[in-house]
C-alpha cells in the first residue's frame, strides 16, 4: 500500500461516512451547534448539517445539552402515517400535523425509559396505539423507530381497537404537556432534533409542498418552545428556510446558526483526514499546521489553477461567496483517485515528497465542477433547463439583458425572476455589489462555468 493510500478523505456525504468520528473537526460552528440558544441549524447542501447532527449521536456524552439527565431524539421526519390518520378522522390542520408528530416521538422516547411513572406508561401507549402509530401490522413509522413494546401495547390492541371513542386532539396535548410536567419533576430537559427536512413530504414531492409543510412544522414548534422542559435543534437548508412564510419569523433570528467555513477552518477540517500520515503529532492541529501538510501533499503549480490552496478555496466559491465542506472534500477525493489511477499506468508522478501531481489537481477541478453541477440540478431541477441554455456562453460576464437572453427568458420580468432565483441560491453571482433587482452585472461562479464550458474556464 502507498502513502497515498493510506489517507482516507471520506466520501463527501456524513450520512455515508463510516469514519467520520475519526476525522470529525469540532469547529467554532460546531460549539455554536450545540448551544443551548441554538434551535436552527441553516446551511446549503454540503455544508455540514448532517455531519453535525451524526455527531451529536456519537459526542452525546460530551455534549452538555444532550447528556443525563438531559434526554435527546434525533429523527428524520416520515409524517405519512400521522398525516393518513389525522385525514381519516377528518383533521386537516398542519400545524396539528406537527404536534401530533412531536407528542409521538415524546411518547416512544419517554416510555423507553425506565422512571417513567405507570400512569404516563399507560397513556403514552394507549396514546399510540388509538392514533393509529402502533398496530400488528406495523407501520411504516413503528417499523423505521423499531417500535417493539409489546408489552401493554399488545392490550391495547384488544381494547382500543377499533376506536369505541372518537380522536380528540386534546390527547396530542395530553402528552406533551405531561411530558413536559415530567421532565420537570426529574430535573431534565428534553431535546428533539430533526434533520432531512428538506425530504419531508405527505403527499408528493413538490417545492410548494415541502415550503408549506415547515412553514407549519415552525409555527408548530414557535407554540411548543413556550414549554420549559422540550426544546428543538431542527437542520434546514438555508434557501428552503429563507423562503418560508410563519408568522414571527423574526423570533428566531437570534436562535439560528448559519453555518459558514473560512479558508482556515477549511484547512483544518481537511488536516484531521491527513493525521494518518502523522502518527507521532500529539499537539493540536493549528491553522499554520495544517496548511504545512496539505502543501507537503499537493504539488501545487504557479502556472496552473489551482495552484495552491488559497486559490482552491476562491475557485470553490458559489455566487454568495460560500464554500462547502463537500466541494472541497470531493476534490481531494477526486485528486487522490486520478493520482492512484496515474500511478498504476506509471505517468504524471509527482515530485519527490509530494503525493498527488499537479496534471491531478487539475483534473481533480474539473471532477469537482461536474460534480457541483449535478448535485445543484438534483437539488434545484427547475433550472436545468435555465443552465442548459447557458452552455458554451463565450464568457461568465453578463449584463442583465446578455443573461435573460443567455436563460432563454425574453420577458424582462421572467428574466427577472430567474436571475433573481440563482442570485438566491448561488449559482450565479453579483459584481457590482447593488442588490439582485438593481444589479446590471452578472457573473457564473467558477466551478458552475467550467462545468457548462463556459468562456475560457474549461479551455
Amino acid at each position: 500500500m502507498s502513502v497515498l493510500d493510506n489517507i482516507d478523505f471520506g466520501l463527501g456525504a456524513a450520512q455515508q461516512e463510516q469514519h467520520l468520528s475519526n476525522y470529525f473537526y469540532r469547529s467554532g460552528s460546531f460549539a455554536l451547534a450545540c448551544s443551548d440558544k441554538t434551535y436552527l441549524i441553516l446551511g446549503a447542501k454540503g455544508a455540514g448539517k448532517s455531519a453535525i447532527f451524526r455527531m451529536f449521536r456519537e459526542l452525546q456524552s460530551e455534549v452538555k445539552i444532550l447528556s443525563k439527565p438531559n434526554l435527546w431524539i434525533s429523527d428524520e421526519p416520515q409524517p405519512r402515517d400521522h398525516w393518513a390518520t389525522l385525514k381519516e378522522h377528518g383533521i386537516t390542520s398542519r400545524v396539528t400535523l406537527w404536534r401530533f408528530y412531536v407528542a409521538s416521538l415524546l411518547a416512544k422516547h419517554c416510555l423507553e425509559e425506565t422512571n417513567l411513572p405507570e400512569d404516563l406508561q399507560k397513556n403514552y401507549k394507549r396514546f399510540l396505539v388509538r392514533w393509529g402509530l402502533y398496530r400488528e401490522i406495523p407501520t411504516a413509522w413503528q417499523a423505521m423507530r423499531l417500535l417493539k413494546f409489546t408489552v401493554g401495547l399488545g392490550d391495547y390492541l384488544k381494547t382500543e381497537v377499533p376506536l369505541k371513542t372518537p380522536l380528540a386532539v386534546s390527547e396530542i396535548d395530553y402528552v406533551i404537556y405531561s411530558a413536559n410536567d415530567w421532565l420537570q419533576t426529574i430535573g431534565a430537559d428534553i431535546w428533539v432534533c430533526l434533520d432531512s427536512l428538506d425530504e419531508v413530504k405527505v403527499n408528493g414531492n413538490g417545492h410548494v409542498e415541502v415550503e408549506d409543510l415547515l412553514s407549519n412544522l415552525m409555527r408548530a414548534v414557535a407554540e411548543l418552545i413556550r414549554l420549559r422542559h422540550i426544546s428543538f435543534k431542527l437542520f434546514f437548508r438555508s434557501d428552503i428556510y429563507h423562503s418560508l412564510t410563519y408568522v414571527n419569523k423574526d423570533h428566531f433570528s437570534a436562535l439560528k446558526l448559519e453555518l459558514q467555513w473560512s479558508r482556515e477552518d477549511l484547512a483544518i477540517l481537511l488536516a484531521h483526514r491527513l493525521l494518518p500520515l502523522r502518527p507521532s503529532h500529539t499537539g493540536p492541529v493549528t491553522f499554520p499546521v495544517s496548511m504545512k501538510w496539505i502543501n507537503e501533499v499537493f504539488d501545487w503549480h504557479r502556472r496552473q489553477r489551482p495552484n495552491g490552496f488559497d486559490e482552491l478555496y476562491e475557485l470553490l466559491k458559489d455566487g454568495n461567496g460560500v464554500v462547502l465542506p463537500r466541494d472541497l472534500i470531493n476534490f481531494c477525493i477526486s485528486a487522490q483517485r486520478t493520482q492512484q489511477n496515474y500511478d498504476l499506468q506509471g505517468i504524471n508522478p509527482p515530485p519527490d515528497g509530494k503525493l498527488i501531481s499537479g496534471q491531478a489537481i487539475h483534473e481533480a477541478i474539473r471532477q469537482t465542477a461536474a460534480n457541483k453541477l449535478t448535485d445543484f440540478l438534483q437539488v434545484f431541477e427547475n433550472f436545468m433547463r435555465a443552465y442548459a441554455e447557458l452552455k458554451g456562453s463565450p464568457s461568465r460576464c453578463f449584463s442583465r439583458s446578455e443573461l435573460g437572453e443567455a436563460l432563454g427568458k425574453k420577458d424582462p420580468l421572467d428574466a427577472g425572476l430567474v436571475i433573481a432565483d440563482l442570485v438566491r441560491v448561488g449559482a450565479v453571482a453579483i459584481r457590482d455589489k447593488k442588490s439582485v433587482n438593481q444589479s446590471d452585472r452578472f457573473e457564473i461562479p467558477f466551478l458552475y462555468a467550467l462545468a457548462l464550458e463556459i468562456g475560457e474556464e474549461h479551455e
